[in-house]
């Protein structure tokens, strides 16, 4: 599990800064990170909303997934910038907290919430986004350990 949670902290930290991924050709667009026998791939549809799954691979075996299906709740902010905060706090993976963001992030008048139950193993959670009080942002999502 240390090896699947180094690996994860490292993919996160290369691919969710990415403003936009590779375009597959299907409709959907991935970000993809090699490191070693690792691999990690993020592919995921559309805008708003949106919706896709992670998946990491070791030695060519699926190890870990994740599905999760997200939208803009509000139209408070301008989309971009909603997803600009959220791919900076998703840029800054924690190793403690690795299903999606860390438990809490703000940084002025937006505020990141991750609730999870559960371990990498296994669990289901939501995250959200509010600004100045009010939820602009709300994502649902599961995953874990594949045997």
């Amino acid at each position: 599990m240390n090896d699947l949670i180094d690996f994860l902290v490292v993919a996160r930290r290369e691919t969710y800064a990415i403003p936009d991924g590779t375009d597959v050709g299907d409709g959907t667009w991935h970000m993809l990170f090699d490191s070693g026998s690792w691999r990690y791939r993020d592919r995921y549809a559309g805008t708003n909303p949106y919706g896709g799954h992670e998946i990491v691979w070791r030695d060519g075996s699926v190890v870990w997934m994740q599905n999760y299906m997200a939208e803009i709740v509000s139209d408070l902010r301008p989309m971009e910038e909603v997803y600009d905060f959220q791919r900076e706090v998703l840029g800054q993976p924690d190793r403690n907290h690795l299903m999606r963001g860390p438990a809490e992030f703000v940084r002025g008048s937006y505020c990141y919430v991750n609730s999870v139950e559960g371990t990498l193993a296994r669990f289901s959670g939501v995250e959200t986004i509010s600004y100045a009080g009010t939820p602009v942002y709300r994502m649902i999502f599961h995953g874990g350990v594949i045997g």
